[in-house]
């Protein structure tokens, strides 16, 4: 997949630096533009109406207004401050000049609902994984927002990655973990310009069951032809928490800037487990991971 347009949602909180940061570092390298996009929620979806009188509570209103316009100010100087200090040029109408451009939106509406839409319609979705603050909860359900509503590819970034760190994503060793679905094929497909700048590809095959038939040799073999040469390693067959925490090990042990996988949902039982690992990675991942659904 050609990444010509990144989408970097803001939040106004601290991981919205981080997040502009990692797009940029793979922007430079794909000639993209960053469409920084903050979402101003509106207070009466938001607040809760009491039954007996059927209007929303004036005082919950007056403080989500409050609150939804600090987060706009924060996400908007955040932008500003960025911007002046990365000189990226801005391109608010979408000339689609040459070059690593950018441009930052405020729109007001439903969060969920707007993510999903702007979403859709780009190359890459990047999103800095929340620290373990009163933002942590809301922004991990706007990630999985983004990976369930938008269907797109999503690149989540760790709050404190280092500029060392994210200089290096497209640089090596990725590690792909592979079952043979839908998802995981979304995921490697769409990482596949991220995965050809790589010196080293590992896949990590998850075993469901005592056949295999999803072998990650058919993975080797097709992304050969796309010029990338990749070896083979096996995961646990229980996948879960144990699983995630074996990727992430396996990751570290092999000094991996990037993590290739499926992003799965608690829709079906076949995807209730690794539901589980999906969540893990989103919580505890201390390295990048692109995740496609």
């Amino acid at each position: 997949m050609t990444i010509r347009h990144i989408l970097v949602p803001l939040f106004g909180y601290d991981g919205d630096r981080v997040s502009l940061d990692a797009a940029l570092a793979v922007a430079k390298r794909h000639g993209a533009h960053i469409a920084a996009l903050h979402v101003e929620t509106d207070p009466l979806e938001q607040t809760p109406l009491m039954v007996d009188v059927g209007v929303a509570i004036t005082e919950l209103v007056e403080a989500a207004e409050r609150h939804a316009s600090q987060r706009a100010k924060a996400s908007a100087k955040v932008f500003t401050d960025w911007q002046a200090a990365t000189s990226t040029p801005v391109d608010a109408e979408a000339s689609m000049r040459p070059g690593v451009t950018t441009a930052f939106t405020n729109i007001k509406g439903n969060e969920e609902d707007l993510l999903a839409r702007f979403g859709r319609l780009t190359d890459l979705v990047v999103l800095a994984r929340p620290k373990k603050n009163e933002a942590a909860d809301l922004i991990a359900v706007r990630i999985e927002d983004v990976l369930f509503g938008a269907g797109r590819p999503v690149l989540l970034v760790p709050n404190d990655i280092s500029a060392d760190a994210l200089a290096r994503i497209e640089t090596g060793p990725a590690l792909v973990a592979w079952n043979g679905s839908i998802e995981a094929t979304r995921a490697v497909t769409a990482g596949l310009d991220l995965l050809k700048a790589m010196g080293k590809v590992r896949v990590l095959s998850i075993k469901e069951g005592k056949k295999d038939p999803h072998p990650a040799t058919d993975l080797t073999h097709f992304l050969a032809w796309h010029g990338i040469a990749a070896t083979v390693g096996d995961a646990p067959v229980d996948a879960g928490k144990a699983t995630a925490e074996h990727f992430l090990q396996a990751a570290r042990d092999a000094k991996a800037t990037l993590i290739v996988m499926g992003a799965y949902s608690h829709g079906r039982l076949r995807q209730l487990v690794l539901g589980g690992v999906t969540s893990h990675m989103i919580d505890a991942a201390d390295l990048p991971v692109l995740m496609a659904h």
